[in-house]
């Protein structure tokens, strides 16, 4: 399977927020999302991830009814796995400290790496 482009990435935000929809039901996700596609654009988008393998969908009356192939956690692994290959040769404490030196970070999210590394150790 190919990456996902970022309107993919957005279609499948959509498909595990809701679980499984229709065309509707995902183009209201992504509108409260904040993305703004026409009903058409949505359905494309879905026939061409099920062509890829990342959705699929059964008939209900006349209509499709979408689901992801793969779940988020699966699809985050294998993003961060390629983003530390290409970004940082496979160092993942050089993506840590890119992380760190980030100016989005917070106390907050610093606390919560905290905790996450003690649960990783014990």
């Amino acid at each position: 399977m190919d990456s996902l482009t970022d309107l993919q990435l957005a279609v499948m935000n959509a498909l595990w927020q809701v679980g499984e929809g229709t065309v509707g039901d995902l183009h209201a996700a992504l509108c409260s999302n904040g993305r703004t596609l026409a009903p058409t654009t949505v359905a494309t988008l879905l026939q061409r991830l099920c062509k890829q393998g990342w959705v699929k969908h059964r008939k209900n009356g006349r209509q499709f009814v979408y689901r992801s192939a793969r779940e988020q956690k699966e699809v985050a692994s294998g993003a961060l796995a390629r983003v530390v290959t290409a970004f940082f040769g496979g160092n993942i404490p050089a993506l840590a400290a890119q992380l760190l030196e980030s100016d989005q970070l917070t106390e907050r999210d610093v606390e919560e790496m905290r905790s996450l590394l003690k649960k990783k150790r014990s």
